[in-house]
């Protein structure tokens, strides 16, 4: 069995969020910081500041203290729930410039530091590199026609990508109608209810962490990941926040860094030769820019 075959055997509402609902979100955080839990002490970098002066002081320190926005010390306050966590996200991922390039690169690192990397060109050719590839380590065009590009369960062209809805509960809506059509069927049979929409939230996972849409897109899946059920706060973990997520399997956890717009890890991925992989045991890091370079063979 090649990598198409084993990557293509896939193992087995309420309304999303509106804009005023994010908004609504995203300052009740802000308004947060002022009546920090005590208990709330931990720094991490994706805080802003918070600062209490004693008034008999407070006039003092004035003259002298500068307040540099991004220093040690600086907190934002604090998330307390997934759902805050994909709104924090999803408001920056909108305001993050989407980049440039020929490329599409995609680079999927397990936790033994076996990389794979994937090239995607807008005219939907592809290359590939890494050692449980095909070429064994080398780069290599794969195949030798243009493809789409997958996107949890469904395959998408470039320009099906870039016309994707900007609408939170338009784009769900559209993902989970394509659903029945992608011929996966995670047991066998007819596709039940809970599978598809399973599936329609690894194509969510699939914008946020590897697809090239643009900003506006990738928000609108954040905001469409924050409106599911079953979507769980695990808290804070290295890069960010570790959230679990019902797939069409059962659960996948990822790890979204509010601060960058961008999941860190996961345990659920689309590689680009199609299917979906899982990793049960363990995580994988995914990066994914804009380049004009492809590497050496």
């Amino acid at each position: 069995m090649d990598d198409i075959e084993m990557l293509h055997a896939v193992r087995p509402q309420p309304d999303p969020p509106s804009h005023a609902a994010c908004t609504a979100a995203r300052a009740a955080l802000l308004e947060r910081a002022g009546s920090p839990s005590p208990t709330a002490r931990r720094r991490t970098p994706w805080r802003r500041a918070r600062w209490i002066l004693i008034p008999a002081v407070a006039a003092a320190i004035a003259a002298a203290l500068v307040i540099v926005p991004g220093r040690v010390g600086d907190s934002r306050p604090p998330v307390m729930s997934a759902r805050d966590v994909l709104l924090v996200a999803a408001d920056t991922a909108e305001r993050t410039p989407e980049g440039a390039g020929t490329y599409w690169h995609i680079t999927i690192t397990n936790e033994a530091a076996e990389t794979e990397e994937y090239w995607y060109r807008r005219d939907g050719h592809f290359w590939i590199k890494g050692k449980g590839l095909k070429g064994e380590g080398k780069l290599l065009e794969w195949p030798m026609k243009p493809q789409p590009f997958a996107v949890g369960p469904l395959r998408m062209t470039f320009e099906e990508l870039r016309s994707l809805p900007a609408d939170d509960k338009a784009l769900y809506t559209r993902l989970w109608s394509a659903v029945p059509g992608s011929g996966v069927r995670p047991s066998g049979g007819p596709i039940t209810a809970a599978e598809q929409d399973g599936l329609a939230m690894e194509a969510l996972i699939s914008l946020i962490s590897e697809a090239p849409v643009s900003p506006q897109v990738r928000a609108a899946a954040y905001q469409a990941l924050a409106a599911r059920p079953g979507v769980i706060d695990l808290g804070e973990t290295d890069g960010g926040r570790r959230l679990q997520v019902p797939v069409a399997l059962g659960k996948g956890t990822m790890v979204v860094d509010p601060d960058t717009g961008r999941i860190r890890e996961t345990s659920v991925w689309a590689p680009l030769t199609g299917g979906m992989a899982y990793d049960l045991d363990g995580m994988r890091t995914i990066r994914a820019e804009w380049t004009d370079q492809l590497p050496s063979g």
